[in-house]
């Protein structure tokens, strides 16, 4: 089967991280692969575009600002017809908008499969701009009625269904939740704990709630670092180094974008993942996946990973304070706590396995 992937671009996030895994796992089932990137990389994230090329698949990379350039729908256009494709599977809000319009306008493509992949909440997301949120709520609320030409509509968690089938109801949804790989976890030394957050460093992510909880916390005297990765907006960070008490900054290290995340989460023994709104949190599973304990807002879909039994949930800033501390009092002095929590990840993340996840987006692909 050809199949002809769109993307916003390929800056590194959570659609373009698992959209790798997917290119990774459909070639080794004989899948014939193409990627179009409709928008150009942010210079300041890192990009997957090189281990795409690795993997011997052509990327057709579009002109000028995603989806407002008319040469890019002709150059869209004349791609997919060029190259014969059985489906088309778009990956973000703007690729989807720009094939359900070629779709429309060319009988050619028209007859071609579409699968849409939605990968959040989109208009759930806090941003300072007032009038851009008003904005994206009614981009899409009309764009979930263009999903009705798709041939399927695929939600990566049971809450983004939800928020789905809220804009449209008559859209039939499917659940495929992204997958995780199994990590080595790197040994804790319980005298010296690393506290660590890693996301795109805005409002959104929670992180001021985060750092204002450590306020609350000597880090130096209880031998704590934390660790920040993620990339944000410079005035936003030295905002943000700034709510820091004096007596913790040297111990709060901003680390940028993340490149190796190995080698953050091998660093790592405490994941706070503060965020108020998302449609999976891949980055949670992930640092499930090394065995790090959690801590999340007790909110879906994160409560459906994060619960008692594997980590620790927070509704507000007084009970992060509470389970931060709880979490790092029970590694430090009782540690059969933890074990528990870790066995029990371990068995959480059973049903995040590849060979769990993979044959239902098979199934999807041979829907007719």
């Amino acid at each position: 089967m050809l199949v002809c992937h769109v993307i916003n671009s390929l800056n590194r996030g959570g659609a373009e991280t698992h959209l790798l895994d997917l290119i990774k796992e459909q070639l080794k089932n004989n899948y014939s692969l193409k990627l179009v990137a409709i928008g150009p990389d942010n210079k300041n994230i890192i990009s997957i575009e090189s281990e795409v090329s690795n993997l011997g698949i052509e990327i057709k990379r579009l002109n000028g600002p995603r989806m407002f350039n008319f040469t890019s729908y002709f150059s869209l256009a004349s791609y997919l017809k060029k190259h014969h494709f059985e489906l088309i599977h778009s990956h973000q809000p703007r690729s989807d908008f720009m094939i359900f319009l070629l779709k429309k306008i060319s009988r050619k493509i028209s007859s071609i499969r579409w699968i849409v992949s939605v990968h959040g909440k989109h208009d759930t997301y806090l941003e300072k701009n007032k009038f851009s949120n008003i904005c994206r709520k009614i981009f899409m609320k009309r764009l979930s009625k263009f999903w009705q030409n798709a041939t399927s509509v695929i939600a990566i968690s049971d809450e983004v269904k939800e928020w789905i089938i809220n804009l449209n109801s008559s859209l039939n949804v499917v659940v495929i939740p992204y997958w995780v790989n199994n990590n080595s976890p790197k040994e804790i030394d319980r005298n010296s704990l690393t506290l660590g957050f890693l996301g795109r460093l805005n409002k959104n992510k929670g992180i001021e709630d985060f750092l204002e909880a450590l306020n609350s916390i000597n880090l130096n005297e209880n031998n704590l670092k934390v660790n920040i990765g993620g990339y944000g907006n410079t005035d936003y960070i030295n905002k943000l180094v700034k709510s820091i008490d004096d007596k913790n900054r040297t111990s709060v290290n901003f680390l940028g974008y993340i490149e190796d995340r190995q080698k953050f989460f091998n660093e790592v023994d405490i994941f706070v993942f503060p965020s108020y709104s998302e449609g999976l949190g891949l980055v949670l599973l992930e640092a499930m996946s090394y065995s790090k304990i959690c801590l999340t807002r007790d909110v879906k879909p994160m409560n459906t990973y994060i619960d008692s039994d594997t980590g620790y949930l927070f509704n507000n800033l007084d009970s992060l304070i509470e389970k931060l501390n709880l979490a790092i009092n029970d590694l430090t002095k009782d540690y059969s706590i933890i074990e528990n929590k870790l066995s029990n990840i371990d068995k959480k993340l059973e049903k995040s396995r590849v060979e769990k996840i993979f044959p239902k987006l098979q199934e999807v692909y041979r829907y007719e």
